[in-house]
């Protein structure tokens, strides 16, 4: 970033005018909610562009995000439409318009919001007899896993279907092939299967077609900002950039240091690239988050790249600290000193399994919806309604308790929820147990379940895996518990945060302190990490050198070597 063309904010309540677009680079615990809440007000206070019709559109990456910009504005909120650029773009775009596109391939009738899609076994074999490719019945999972990795590009206004990465779409020795891109699509839509980046596609293609949309949203929302615009991709700006051709005040604020989310299309670049007719910009360089200790850390990770930041209050703490060892053992050396922590990593297994008590991570990598049919999906689904529930998401448990049981018996929702409360009241009993003995004992002859395992493969199979293996797996989306995936920390902060390195290769582990390099994006994602932290910052990595160590030390970091008895 060029300071020399942006301009320097005291602090995050400081005016920037409102009716011109602007640009807000702010790093970590720079005040970004408090700058936007305090925009908003003034533009409620002043504009004179705002009636009863007329809103405030104020788009984050998260639904974390949006929890807290609601809380923040409280009675302002109603003025304000707050919510994530995918909600937005269904309610206003996709939900009243889709059935406008000319050859729409959607089934219009079947369109009820959007989601992660997993195609069922009869759906895969489905693709593959239309697209005559030969995967195998075991492949079922990484099959559906690579196909929901096809996202839409946008190159010269063209949309094109693609692996952003060519080995995401090789199983084994064999790659799925392009001409049967658009057959897992075109199944996908016609069972009414739209995921979060279909509405990114069909959005595009709607605004595109058909300008009176752009009118009818420029007129509803004659501002937009949008927040963590780091993680957004080129079809997303694309998308912002016609709805703000005419009319519509636009204000992005985000950080490019803090870009981690390329797997999904988005490009560092793009929040210091995007352009609109005379866009002013700004900068915020305070922490208020961090103690110094951490910020000093953070500061020599982004080498003064852009700014350097530092804490108003100069708050102080201890200096953060490499703890040498298993995860295990980290954990457990954090968890004696610190009542309450957050543990993060790479993968969801890693922290997952600490929370599980589970050795192997390995352990994590089983899938019932793809090695037993129908019971396994039933089973897949309880454990995911169980585990959301866990986290107070009571709506989402609900909706998987009712998938669940929607080819035995359909459930109510007030059936599912007394389903669900009768499973979590025997939680401490069945989560330490193997599934057989879980589905034996809770599913079977419940709600016209009448098929009990008893013999066979399957029976070996169910009472090998245990209840806690198939909990590790789910992923939950906006996960609000203490062990998460940096990923879905993003947002969010910590009094004490425990950072688990997982590099297969150790000697990359530490490289973003030894060697930092936020072009890097595994260093963008340790830089993250390390940044959630407010009071307290524990970094562990298996193995370290004398020499590593040294240079650690040197930049005021505890090293401490721990037993892994």
């Amino acid at each position: 970033m060029d300071l020399l063309k942006a301009t320097k904010l005291k602090c995050s309540e400081d005016f920037v005018p409102i009716d011109v677009h602007f640009r807000l680079y702010a790093g970590p615990g720079a005040g970004k909610t408090t700058f936007l809440t305090k925009h908003i007000k003034r533009i409620l206070e002043h504009s004179t562009k705002l009636n009863k019709s007329k809103k405030i559109a104020c788009i984050t990456y998260t639904n974390i995000g949006v929890e807290t910009l609601k809380n923040r504005l409280k009675d302002a909120s109603s003025d304000v439409e707050i919510s994530t650029i995918h909600s937005f773009l269904y309610k206003h775009v996709i939900k009243p318009y889709l059935w406008t596109l000319k050859d729409c391939p959607f089934r219009i009738e079947l369109l009820n919001g959007h989601d992660e899609v997993n195609l069922t076994r009869s759906l895969l074999k489905e693709f593959k007899d239309r697209s005559s490719s030969y995967f195998k019945e075991k492949n079922n999972k990484e099959l559906s896993d690579a196909l929901k990795k096809l996202i839409w590009h946008l190159e010269n206004e063209s949309l094109e279907l693609k692996f952003l990465k060519a080995y995401q779409g090789k199983i084994e020795s064999h790659s799925i092939k392009k001409n049967s891109y658009m057959i897992y699509k075109e199944i996908c839509w016609e069972n009414g299967f739209l995921s979060h980046d279909d509405v990114l596609f069909f959005s595009y293609k709607l605004l595109k077609q058909n300008d009176e949309i752009n009118r009818i949203l420029r007129a509803k929302f004659p501002y937009m900002l949008l927040d963590e615009f780091q993680d957004t991709s080129p079809l997303q700006a694309e998308i912002i950039k016609i709805i703000a051709q005419k009319e519509t005040i636009v204000g992005v604020i985000g950080d490019p240091c803090q870009s981690i989310f390329s797997f999904q299309g988005t490009d560092e670049m793009l929040f210091e690239n995007f352009e609109l007719k005379n866009i002013k910009n700004y900068y915020l360089e305070n922490n208020h988050r961090s103690t110094t200790q951490i910020i000093s850390l953070l500061n020599h990770i982004r080498s003064e790249r852009d700014f350097k930041q530092s804490s108003p209050s100069e708050k102080q703490g201890d200096a953060p600290v490499i703890l040498i060892g298993n995860s295990v053992a980290a954990y457990k050396y954090v968890s004696e000193i610190k009542q309450e922590f957050c543990t993060l990593s790479y993968k969801n297994e890693d922290t997952k399994s600490l929370k599980f008590d589970i050795e192997s991570a390995d352990e994590g990598k089983v899938d019932l919806r793809y090695g037993d049919g129908h019971r396994g999906w039933m089973i897949q689904f309880i454990v995911q309604s169980i585990e959301y529930a866990h986290q107070m998401k009571i709506k989402e448990a609900i909706k998987f308790m009712q998938l669940a049981y929607h080819k035995v018996n359909p459930l109510t929702e007030e059936e599912a929820f007394i389903n669900l409360k009768r499973l979590l009241d025997c939680y401490e009993v069945f989560s330490k147990n193997n599934i057989k003995d879980f589905y034996n004992n809770y599913i079977y002859n419940y709600s016209g379940v009448k098929t009990k395992v008893s013999s066979g493969g399957i029976s070996e199979f169910y009472e090998q895996t245990f209840y806690k293996s198939i909990a590790l797996n789910v992923k939950i989306v906006d996960d609000t518990s203490l062990f998460r995936t940096i990923h879905k920390s993003k947002g969010d902060e910590f009094d004490n945060v425990l950072v688990i390195l997982n590099d297969t290769n150790e000697k990359n582990n530490l490289k973003f302190l030894l060697s930092p390099d936020l072009t890097n994006e595994v260093h963008r994602v340790y830089y993250v990490a390390s940044s959630r932290a407010k009071e307290n910052l524990f970094i562990n990595s298996p193995k370290i050198s004398n020499s590593e160590m040294k240079k650690l030390e040197k930049l005021g970091i505890i090293c401490v070597t721990l037993s892994d008895k």
